[in-house]
C-alpha cells in the first residue's frame, strides 16, 4: 500500500467557473486520494476586460455565434465545456485574485513577492495550469515538479493550436492532436507527458471538442496518480519525453470573414453527406483470398455479401483438416444487435450460409477463438455488457458455454488475446470517460487465459484513433511480432494498420506502424476493420457501398 502524502496543487483558472471535463478531472483526483488542491489562482488579465474584449468579441462575434448554435445542434449529455462554479468543485479551496498585466510576469521578475511567500508555505507540488494562462518561465521554479498545461494542434499549423479541433473541422483534417506538458525548472524546454491524437468529428466543433477534453481529464487525473506512486520514476519518464517548444499558443480566434467561409464549407460538407446517404446504402460484408504474401493483402478478395437486411463482420477463422471455419459476427438491422455466426469455406472456395453459434440479450461481436489446453475457447466482444467474457466449446464448433468472466466493470471493446514471452496479454479498446471507443488501447497481463487479470502499468499503452482500437489477431512474420489496429481517422473502420510490436512487459510497451490496409481494390469499398490469416487464407471484412433502389 502506498503511504505517501497526498500531492499539493495549485489549480490556475480564468474566472469562477471550471469547464466539466475539468470538474471531473479534480472530483477524481480528491477522490482517488493522490493529492488535494489547496489554492487557485484567477489569472484573468487586466487587457481580457473592458473595452479591448468587447473589441475582440465582436470581432469574432460569428465564431461565438457558431460555437454557441454548434453546441445547441450537437449537444452531449456529456457536455465537457458546460460550465461548473468554481466553489462547488473546490469548496474549501482558498483561491487567489490573480488579476494583473501580463508584461508584469515576464522579465527577470518572475512572480511577486506575497505570492513566493505563499507558495513556499503551502508547499505547492504541481502547478495545474491547463488553459496555459501564465507566461511560460513564470511560476516554474515554485513548484516542485513543474506547470502542467495542455497543448492542442499540429506544431506547423498554430491556427491549430490556439483553437482546438476547428481548423481541423474546417480544413477537414481527419485527427486532432492534444497533450499534457510540464515546464520545469530542470528542462528549458516543455515535456509532452501525454499525447492524443484524436478523431474530427466532419460537422460538429462541440463533438471534436467533447472527445478531446474528455481524453484530457482522464489523462490528468493518471498522471497525478502516477506522480504520487513513485516521483522518482516520474522524473525519470519525464527527462526522457519529448521536448516542445515553449512558446505560449498564439491567439489565432477565426475572424467574422473567415467564419462566413468555414460556413459556407460546412453547409456544403452537410448537403453532400446527405446526398451520398440518400444514392448509397453501406453495408459490411466479408471477403477471403488464398496465398498469403509479404504484403499483408494482395491479390483479388471473394466477396461474401448478406443480405440487404443485415451484415457481416469481424471474421475470425480457423482450419480444420481442408476446411476454413470463419467465425464472425451478424447484425440485423431489424434489431441492431449483433451474434456470433459461423460460415464454412471449402478449399475450392465453396460456402454454405451462415449458421448460428452464440446469441445473448446483449450485442456480440468480435468473436476472437483460439485453442488452449485441448480445447476450443472464444473471447466475444461483450462491451455492451460492461465485462469481458470467456467462453468454452462443449461440442465443436455449434456448442458454447460461458466459463467464466475475465473483467468486470469495464467497456472493453474487440479484446484480443495472445501468448507472448512467456505471458498471456490481453488487449482491448476502453473508452475514457465521455470519450469515443476508437482511440484508447489498454493491455492487461496474466500467467494463464482464465486469469487473473492485471492491467499495465501505463494504461492506456496507446491513444491514436489511427492505430490503437485492436483489428485482429497478432502474427508472427519472420521472426516479428504483428498486431492489426483499426484506422477510424476518416471513419469507422476505415482502413487496418499494421504495426510491428517493439517492446512488450508489464511495464512498457512499444510498437511502429510498417504497413496499412486502405479499401483502394475496389471503388465500391469504402472501409475495412478487421484483418486475420491463418493456414493459406487471409481473411477481412469490408464496408460495401451499395446503390439503394427506388
Amino acid at each position: 500500500m502506498n503511504r505517501n502524502a497526498p500531492l499539493r496543487l495549485l489549480l490556475v483558472t480564468d474566472g469562477k467557473t471550471i469547464p466539466n471535463w475539468l470538474f471531473k478531472c479534480v472530483e477524481d483526483v480528491k477522490r482517488s486520494g493522490t493529492a488535494k488542491f489547496v489554492l487557485v489562482l484567477q489569472a484573468a488579465f487586466e487587457e481580457d476586460r473592458g473595452s479591448v474584449r468587447f473589441v475582440q468579441q465582436l470581432r469574432h462575434a460569428l465564431f461565438f455565434l457558431y460555437k454557441h448554435v454548434d453546441r445547441y445542434l450537437f449537444r452531449s449529455f456529456l457536455d465537457a465545456l458546460a460550465p461548473i462554479d468554481l466553489h462547488s468543485g473546490l469548496p474549501n479551496c482558498r483561491v487567489l485574485n490573480g488579476a494583473h498585466r501580463r508584461d508584469a510576469l515576464v522579465g527577470s521578475q518572475r512572480v511577486n513577492t506575497p505570492l513566493a511567500r505563499m507558495f513556499q508555505e503551502e508547499r505547492i507540488d504541481v502547478v495545474l495550469d491547463p488553459f496555459a494562462l501564465m507566461p511560460d518561465g513564470c511560476l516554474d521554479e515554485l513548484p516542485k515538479y513543474g506547470v502542467w498545461s495542455t497543448t492542442f494542434g499540429q506544431s506547423d499549423d498554430p491556427r491549430t493550436q490556439s483553437t482546438p479541433a476547428f481548423w481541423e473541422l474546417i480544413d477537414g483534417r481527419p485527427t486532432t492532436e492534444a497533450g499534457l506538458c510540464v515546464h520545469w525548472k530542470g528542462f528549458d524546454k516543455k515535456r509532452v507527458i501525454y499525447r492524443s491524437v484524436a478523431p474530427t468529428d466532419r460537422r460538429s466543433l462541440s463533438r471534436s471538442q467533447n472527445h478531446v477534453y474528455w481524453k484530457i481529464a482522464g489523462a490528468l487525473a493518471r498522471k497525478i496518480r502516477l506522480l504520487w506512486e513513485d516521483a522518482d520514476a516520474f522524473v525519470e519518464t519525464l527527462k526522457a519525453a519529448a521536448p516542445v517548444e515553449g512558446t505560449k499558443r498564439p491567439a489565432l480566434l477565426p475572424g467574422n470573414p473567415a467564419m462566413l467561409r468555414a460556413g459556407t464549407f460546412l453547409v456544403g460538407r452537410y448537403l453532400s453527406d446527405k446526398w451520398v446517404s440518400m444514392l448509397y446504402r453501406e453495408q459490411w460484408a466479408l471477403a477471403y483470398q488464398y496465398g498469403v504474401g509479404d504484403r499483408p493483402v494482395m491479390g483479388t478478395f471473394r466477396q461474401l455479401i448478406p443480405p440487404t437486411d443485415r451484415f457481416w463482420a469481424d471474421p475470425f477463422p480457423i482450419q480444420v483438416g481442408t476446411d476454413y471455419y470463419i467465425f464472425h459476427e451478424e447484425l440485423r438491422f431489424s434489431t441492431a444487435k449483433g451474434s456470433i455466426v459461423l460460415t464454412v469455406v471449402d478449399d475450392r472456395g465453396n460456402s454454405a450460409a451462415p449458421t448460428p453459434i452464440l446469441e445473448k440479450d446483449y450485442h456480440l461481436s468480435y468473436p476472437f477463438v483460439f485453442q488452449w489446453d485441448g480445447d476450443w475457447f472464444m473471447i466475444p466482444e461483450t462491451g455492451a455488457h460492461h465485462q469481458v467474457e470467456l467462453y468454452r466449446c462443449l461440442n465443436f464448433p455449434s456448442q458454447w458455454k460461458l466459463e467464466r468472466v475475465l473483467l468486470s466493470g469495464l467497456t472493453a471493446w474487440d479484446p484480443t488475446l495472445a501468448f507472448l514471452f512467456g505471458k498471456w496479454w490481453l488487449f482491448a479498446s476502453i473508452p475514457a470517460y465521455g470519450a469515443g471507443s476508437w482511440d484508447e488501447l489498454h493491455l492487461f497481463h496474466a500467467d494463464s487465459p482464465l486469469g487473473p487479470w492485471t492491467p499495465h502499468r501505463n494504461n492506456p499503452i496507446k491513444s491514436d484513433v489511427r492505430s490503437a482500437r485492436p483489428a485482429g489477431r497478432i502474427f508472427e512474420k519472420h521472426g516479428q511480432l504483428y498486431r492489426p489496429a483499426q484506422d477510424c481517422s476518416n471513419r469507422y473502420g476505415y482502413a487496418v494498420s499494421i504495426n510491428r510490436i517493439l517492446h512488450l512487459s508489464p511495464e512498457r510497451y512499444e510498437e511502429v506502424e510498417v504497413d496499412r490496409i486502405i479499401p483502394d481494390w475496389a471503388p465500391n469499398v469504402a472501409g475495412v476493420h478487421t484483418f486475420n490469416q491463418v493456414g493459406n487464407m487471409t481473411v477481412i471484412d469490408c464496408l460495401v457501398r451499395r446503390r439503394k433502389r427506388w
